[in-house]
């Protein structure tokens, strides 16, 4: 009988232990479940962030793609600049020689003229 209580008491033991331990497993569970939950919502404030990120990255490259093409042309009109004051100083010196060829041209036929009327004074002698 002695043996009977011994087990009886042993048994109100091992259940008042399992059921502290289940109620601490339950309440560890609890825990990372409440904590999983957390992690989940984390991580999508954590993604829409990122995508905030991505979009904003993503605008920054097209700003900077326009800015790329905005100097290229800036460039361009600048060369352009350049070749056009360089044509005109070519023009102009073309022009500037045209005029002393015509000059040149207006001297050789006076020069031309003389002779042929020195060669005129000459001939009447």
């Amino acid at each position: 009988m002695i043996k009977n209580i011994e087990q009886k008491y042993m048994e109100v033991i091992m259940k008042e232990e399992n059921a502290l331990a289940f109620a601490r497993f339950n309440k560890l569970l609890n825990n990372l479940f409440s904590e999983k939950s957390e992690a989940f919502e984390e991580i999508l404030s954590l993604k829409s962030q990122v995508n905030i990120l991505e979009k904003s990255i993503s605008d920054y490259k097209k700003e900077i793609a326009i800015l790329n093409i905005r100097l290229k042309k800036q460039e361009f009109l600048g060369k352009s600049k350049e070749i056009q004051k360089e044509s005109v100083k070519i023009v102009a010196n073309k022009v500037k020689k045209s005029a002393d060829n015509l000059e040149i041209k207006k001297t050789i036929t006076e020069l031309i003229q003389e002779i042929d009327a020195c060669i005129a004074l000459l001939n009447e002698e």
